[in-house]
């Protein structure tokens, strides 16, 4: 099979579609037309008849772009990462720091004593205290726990007094 030493080029421009909602309308592909509109740098003397007596800015692409490029990015876009850098801090990690340093009080005001619930739902007294384990006291039996199993400590408050 002989391999082809030309190749054709069609004759229309190709055309991209980019189904984006807020696709920017200016961001179009523009192929030169003659040999005045193609760029300064790619063949074409500087100076041709799309410079002569413009004083709005211009683009790489020629007039009708913006000054900073056919797609530019906008610097609006700068600030909507920054809204949301800080609205995932505070609706994500600052919640999760508070949640997190009133676990690690509650663990470290634990004494003998308390009536705790741990993570898998045994209700007992605190019976000893070491600095990683807890000792529990269900029924007649004791039972030895890592102090991170300690969910929450029972507090018996006196309830509120019914209405009639």
């Amino acid at each position: 099979m002989p391999i082809p030493t030309e190749f054709s080029v069609p004759s229309s421009p190709t055309r991209f579609f980019v189904p984006v909602a807020f696709a920017d309308p200016r961001c179009t592909i523009q192929e030169p037309k003659t040999a005045t509109d193609t760029p300064a740098g790619a063949g074409a003397p500087a100076g041709g008849p799309q410079d002569a007596g413009t004083s709005q800015p211009q683009g790489p692409g020629g007039p009708g772009t913006p000054p900073g490029g056919p797609c530019a990015v906008d610097n609006n876009m700068l600030l909507f990462v920054g809204v949301g850098f800080a609205l995932m801090y505070f609706l994500m990690i600052r919640p999760e720091n508070k949640r997190r340093k009133q676990q690690q009080d509650m663990l470290a005001a634990i004494k003998v004593g308390d009536r705790v619930v741990t993570l898998g739902g045994m209700h007992g007294v605190v019976a000893a205290l070491d600095d990683k384990t807890v000792a529990l006291r269900v029924d007649n039996t004791k039972m030895t726990f890592d102090r991170t199993a300690i969910a929450r400590v029972v507090r018996d408050d006196a309830p509120a007094p019914a209405k009639s």
